[in-house]
């Protein structure tokens, strides 16, 4: 089946179109324009590639990056994106200490490590250990 054009407006057959008619005909769709069937791909789920260049050297496993919003993107939200294979883009809403700050977070992180612990001696009561827990939202390791 073919689409038709009338005074600008696209006609759609009422089954729809196949990818290669989306794309050669260099209209723009949004995402309430598009409705993907279940069980109506004639390829391999594995042999989709969603890498992408985000510029000529960083290569991106999944085309998702984070907005540079103070709301939105500092070193937890960076290093999450980054574990998933995209990217996020520290935002700038801050001093250039601040900012290098977050950046030096992001590049430290191991994922699996602790990398900023917080210790107590001996002598600190359990109780206080697990005051630390709440008040500073991690788990409790005891040696």
């Amino acid at each position: 089946m073919t689409s038709s054009t009338t005074n600008n407006k696209i006609t759609l057959p009422q089954d729809g179109l196949s990818v290669h008619q989306v794309f050669s005909q260099q209209n723009g769709y949004t995402y309430d324009d598009v409705i993907i069937l279940p069980g109506q791909i004639n390829f391999d789920v594995d042999s989709v590639e969603l890498k992408t260049k985000l510029t000529k050297t960083i290569e991106l496993s999944v085309p998702l990056v984070s907005s540079p919003m103070d709301t939105v993107t500092e070193a937890n939200m960076a290093i999450n994106m980054a574990l998933l294979g995209g990217i996020g883009i520290i935002h700038y809403n801050n001093t250039k200490e601040e900012q290098a700050a977050e950046v030096r977070k992001v590049k430290r992180f191991k994922n699996g490590f602790i990398t900023d612990p917080v210790t107590l001696s001996p002598n600190h009561a359990l109780e206080m250990d697990v005051n630390m827990a709440v008040v500073y939202s991690y788990g409790l390791m005891l040696c």
